[in-house]
């Protein structure tokens, strides 16, 4: 039975197949790899899904005439494909520069037919010797698509990874963190921190982020990047912010309500909410206990959220505009279409990404992008933060160049929430 879009095996006809090759391999090699086309949803919701399954066509056919090895492959789900190979020699690099080639061809086929330069191709790839044939295929597979979900979180422009056995670790921690996500907001064990943003010009504090850490009964720190994008895809991270929501109006209610100073604290704003503006709803049931003036919040949306649905992120930004609360754009330069972006959204604030101050001592062209940067962001009357200050030069320059607040390991770290009181 074949894959009426593509012409290949469907899945079910492919793994028996792959199962009588891994059995019976004599001395060449089977390489398998697993790939999918990166923004494929983008370009299904841009372009129509007639022509996302034209452009699955041809992705196939690319992935066929682009392998002299090729034996059979398979559609697995909508853009996921598995072929098969049979080698005679046994050269990973020799093997891993030709799919990168590969898919290289395809990408620059594919955006040149359908004129989207986003598509990008992720795979992941496993090697079977007679060394090592004593698998089974359904875990070949498994391991292979392990592989193109580690490659697809890759910055780089060749996105493929060999599949390597310390993967599956990365696999059980995750579990483990899916699986304690929820006892651990049950049992406290998240903290919310809060990093100060300084007024560039006074040198006082005018604002902080709140961020998560979970303190775990034995004492350890986890740290978000180790937690937050696992739970991101899986979308507990939405339990997680609104815990962070409600720290936040408390902590700020209770300032308040001491006569105590008070600064506008900013909160990031996870994809997930994206799907279904659920937020909004409790939003305003927090501002109902708490009653605090909404100048004193501050929502974070991504630079690469924005991005990926523009719609909905201007239809998040003018609701929580509409409630009096400010909309900054997180991560400002880390994406592609920022110049457009800030052109289409009425956002508050921009957060530029800290790639912008990497070196400590800043060149000519990072102060020319930095100041120019800055620059539009006043004529277009937004507030520009610059995020990741780590030295005194690189604070005297922003100052200089007018960036309206500073944020970064300069002033402080992250510290908790009795310490950031003690510090206003």
């Amino acid at each position: 039975m074949k894959d009426t879009l593509t012409g290949l095996d469907s899945y079910d006809e492919f793994i028996p197949k792959l199962q009588a090759l891994i059995d019976n391999l004599d001395d060449k090699i089977i390489v398998i790899d697993y790939s999918d086309i990166k923004h494929f949803k983008y370009f299904n919701d841009t372009y129509s899904y007639k022509t996302g399954n034209e452009l699955l066509a041809d992705y196939a056919k690319l992935l066929i005439d682009n392998n002299e090895y090729f034996l059979y492959g398979s559609r697995v789900v909508s853009d996921n494909m598995v072929t098969v190979g049979v080698y005679d020699f046994d050269n990973k690099d020799d093997l891993y520069q030709q799919i990168c080639i590969r898919n290289r061809l395809i990408e620059h086929a594919l955006r040149k037919k359908y004129k989207c330069n986003r598509l990008r191709i992720c795979t992941g790839m496993y090697f079977i010797s007679r060394h090592n044939n004593n698998i089974d295929a359904e875990t070949v597979i498994s391991n292979c698509n392990l592989a193109r979900k580690i490659a697809r979180e890759n910055s780089r422009e060749d996105s493929v990874v060999i599949f390597k056995e310390e993967m599956s670790s990365k696999i059980n921690h995750e579990i483990e963190i899916l699986s304690t996500i929820d006892s651990a907001i049950k049992n406290n064990e998240l903290i919310t921190y809060y990093q100060p943003k300084i007024n560039s010009e006074t040198g006082v504090i005018c604002g902080a982020e709140a961020l998560v850490r979970w303190k775990k009964s034995d004492g350890t720190i986890i740290y978000p990047d180790q937690f937050v994008p696992i739970i991101e895809r899986s979308g507990q991270i939405i339990q997680v912010d609104y815990f962070m929501y409600q720290q936040v109006f408390q902590f700020i209610s209770e300032r308040i309500a001491e006569k105590k100073t008070v600064v506008p604290i900013s909160i990031n704003v996870s994809r997930q909410h994206f799907k279904k503006l659920d937020i909004i709803n409790y939003i305003k049931s927090l501002q109902r206990v708490y009653k605090i003036p909404p100048q004193y919040v501050e929502f974070e949306i991504t630079e690469t959220v924005c991005m990926e649905d523009t719609a909905k992120a201007m239809n998040f930004i003018r609701t929580f505009h509409e409630m009096g609360f400010k909309v900054s754009m997180d991560d400002f330069g880390s994406g592609y279409s920022s110049l457009y972006l800030l052109s289409e959204l009425p956002i508050d604030v921009i957060k530029m990404d800290k790639c912008f101050l990497q070196s400590q001592n800043l060149h000519d062209k990072e102060r020319v992008i930095i100041s120019n940067i800055i620059n539009m962001t006043h004529q277009l009357d937004i507030t520009a933060l610059c995020e990741g200050v780590e030295t005194s030069q690189q604070s005297e320059f922003l100052k200089s160049v007018g960036c309206d607040i500073q944020q970064g390991f300069y002033f402080s770290r992250p510290v908790t929430g009795e310490q950031i009181s003690d510090m206003l």
